[in-house]
């Protein structure tokens, strides 16, 4: 279907929370599309040593990928992954925990933005979702950012995080509309709408639309950013219901067709790095 790129104008405003929040959601909320999570944060991505806890086999990731032979690159990407789950409905391609790191992948970033586009037409598909970290940052994957079919602005709703979102906001609009990929759209997603603004305050704010938002949920998010064990409730906990809402409203945009009617509150199956499941909820 896409490839779908998250990113942050400053701070920490839950880029990497909502990237695995809408991981998780995504295959129910969508009637079991397959997805791809890329860690493309060149500031260094928290993915690996948050969620995962470093239990990432020292051959798979971002960097073992670049050292294949770039004419190798489309057909070695799925070598290079982990499963989050059993089913291997939600794959991950880890990213880099050090920001010296990230200049030897420079060179690839083009044929990896074609690769991942070509897995979102595959039969059957992959959607992709990208954890871009901070924009503008050094070795940025600039090419991962300009090929994706929709650019959300990750941002929370506080006068300041307004303010740097709505710089942020402009630089993407001009950004796109010199870039090849005009067709690219640009919303935002915000994490804790009404705290304390609203999601109209916000879009007159930024003056780009807001696709989607994501609850603020502090407790439930440490079991995402910090790999802390999942409780009984996680998967019906205000984050995960706000990630299937998330899902649903993103699909819908970008299929514009009926949106999935499965009950977004169905409990989801985690599990941890070692692909064991576990039920929730």
């Amino acid at each position: 279907m896409a490839v779908i790129a998250l990113a942050s104008a400053k701070g920490a405003p839950g880029v990497t929370t909502s990237t695995l929040a809408l991981a998780w959601a995504w295959p129910e909320a969508t009637g079991g599309r397959r997805l791809l999570v890329v860690d493309a944060d060149m500031a260094g991505g928290d993915i690996s040593t948050g969620y995962l806890r470093g239990a990432v086999p020292a051959e798979r990731g971002l960097l073992s990928l670049a050292a294949e032979r770039t004419a190798n690159l489309p057909s070695r990407l799925l070598d290079y992954v982990i499963s989050l789950d059993a089913e291997q409905a939600r794959l991950l391609l880890t990213g880099i925990s050090d920001r010296s790191q990230a200049r030897s992948l420079s060179p690839h970033w083009s044929t990896l933005a074609q690769v991942l586009k070509e897995l979102a037409v595959e039969d059957p598909p992959f959607d992709v979702l990208l954890d871009l970290g901070r924009l503008g940052t050094t070795d940025e994957a600039v090419q991962l950012r300009e090929r994706a079919d929709l650019l959300l602005l990750v941002t929370r709703s506080s006068l300041t995080a307004t303010a740097t979102a709505r710089s942020a906001a402009r630089w993407l609009v001009q950004s796109v509309t010199s870039s090849a990929n005009q067709a690219q759209r640009c919303g935002a997603l915000i994490v804790g709408a009404e705290r304390p603004y609203g999601v109209a305050e916000i879009t007159a704010a930024i003056d780009i639309p807001v696709m989607t938002t994501m609850a603020w949920d502090p407790s439930n998010a440490d079991v995402l950013s910090t790999g802390r064990p999942a409780g009984w409730g996680f998967a019906r906990s205000a984050l995960m219901r706000s990630a299937r809402r998330a899902v649903i409203d993103l699909y819908g945009l970008l299929t514009a067709e009926e949106t999935p009617t499965k009950d977004r509150d169905e409990p989801l199956q985690i599990s941890g790095a070692d692909g064991r499941r576990r039920s929730h909820g």
